[in-house]
């Protein structure tokens, strides 16, 4: 457990989320959901959520999905599908869950949905997996 809650110490100081109002509600061993309020400032051309927004949050929670096992872990590959559009005003949830790790690789499922519990994007992710050990936990 102190590994999960070094690395949501150092997430909670990572910029980028912050600018997204990115919030992290769960993470364990190989799993992490985070949610997203989707704003004015997040809309494309068509008024709905910018596909970046929604690849951002899923983003957000492979990292800390990847990086839940105390070394670091940083993406090969994340293939993001879009479902569905999401309006301003909506609350999107994205959840990761590891499906296979070895000493050198891992890959997750990741889902974006909406508050009704609709499907917004699907994606399938690939990490590299370092020998490393994380700053948050030197």
């Amino acid at each position: 457990m102190k590994v999960i809650e070094k690395m949501l110490e150092a997430q909670g100081r990572e910029p980028f989320p912050k600018l997204l109002g990115i919030t992290c509600e769960e993470v364990r061993e190989g799993y992490a959901r985070c949610k997203m309020a989707v704003t004015e400032e997040m809309v494309n051309i068509f008024g709905s959520a910018h596909g970046g927004a929604v690849f951002s949050l899923l983003d957000e929670s492979f990292q800390l999905a990847c990086n839940s096992h105390g070394r670091v872990a940083v993406a090969l590959n994340l293939s993001v599908t879009y479902v569905k559009g999401a309006l301003p005003g909506e609350t999107l949830i994205s959840e990761v869950t590891e499906k296979s790790r070895t000493s050198r690789t891992a890959v997750y499922d990741a889902s974006v949905t909406n508050g009704e519990g609709e499907l917004v994007a699907t994606g399938q992710a690939l990490a590299y997996r370092k020998k490393d050990l994380p700053d948050f936990l030197k």
